[in-house]
């Protein structure tokens, strides 16, 4: 008896299905943020992260997490992960910032084209590039914040495992966010936005790029442009629905470390 009781104790613990689910998209998440080509849309990758974060929540108040992150042992990473949060939720935010600012710069240049300004409208393509890569700039600084705890060690509960990943994840996914939106009017290597490219350089040789003095160029420039505002606003979006379910995990994990 003695004997079989040592053994069933001694079994390893399998992980919650919820984890492996979790640490799959991170994982998925990752590296769709660092894939060149054929990635997520920038939208897609906030809104599936935001949706990762709504998960992580529920992992945290599971008996088994909420037990785990409690512990005075790993409390100092809960603790570390709570620091990230703050400054996850600035860059977050940052980002969210940039694309409202971006949009504004996208609807000014279309104005401009309907009223056949088009000086004024390769001022505002501009402005939207140089708001989006200072933002891209200053998130491509910043690091994984907060103290980490690789995903391999096998000594660390499962809920402080996926906290520390969501963590590097996050600085990621939200620099890649940026870098997307900035690299759409920029890569004139991609004929359909080669109208808009002219507005941020009218010397730039383009190739196949139609006149964008002439009506049918002003026209694909505004089809180009609406359909560019239509993405950023819909980043912001998922932006938005990303910064709040990392305000909801930070108060999941505050209430571990209060109740």
């Amino acid at each position: 008896m003695a004997c079989q009781q040592l053994r069933s104790t001694s079994l390893p613990v399998r992980p919650h299905a919820l984890v492996l689910e979790l640490e799959d998209e991170l994982q998925r998440l990752r590296s769709g943020a660092a894939a060149s080509a054929s990635a997520p849309s920038p939208a897609a990758l906030a809104g599936r992260l935001g949706d990762a974060y709504g998960r992580i929540e529920e992992l945290v108040r599971l008996p088994g997490g909420r037990d785990a992150l409690s512990g005075a042992r790993w409390r100092r990473a809960v603790e570390a992960g709570l620091d990230a949060s703050v400054a996850l939720l600035d860059l977050c935010e940052r980002a969210r910032d940039a694309a409202a600012s971006a949009k504004q710069h996208v609807r000014a240049a279309r104005r401009a084209l309907r009223r056949g300004d088009a000086a004024l409208a390769r001022a505002a393509v501009r402005d939207y590039v140089r708001c989006l890569a200072k933002a891209g700039k200053e998130a491509g600084a910043k690091k994984a914040p907060g103290r980490r705890v690789t995903p391999t060690d096998a000594e660390a509960p499962a809920a402080v495992r996926v906290l520390s990943e969501a963590v590097a994840v996050t600085v990621a996914v939200l620099q890649r966010v940026l870098s997307s939106l900035f690299a759409r009017v920029v890569d004139t290597r991609k004929s359909r936005w080669c109208v808009v490219s002219r507005l941020v350089r009218s010397d730039w040789s383009l190739g196949v790029c139609r006149d964008l003095d002439g009506e049918d160029g002003v026209m694909s420039a505004q089809e180009t442009l609406q359909e560019l505002e239509d993405s950023v606003e819909t980043v912001e979006s998922e932006l938005e629905h990303l910064f709040r379910h990392i305000v909801q995990n930070r108060v999941a994990l505050l209430n571990v470390l209060t109740l």
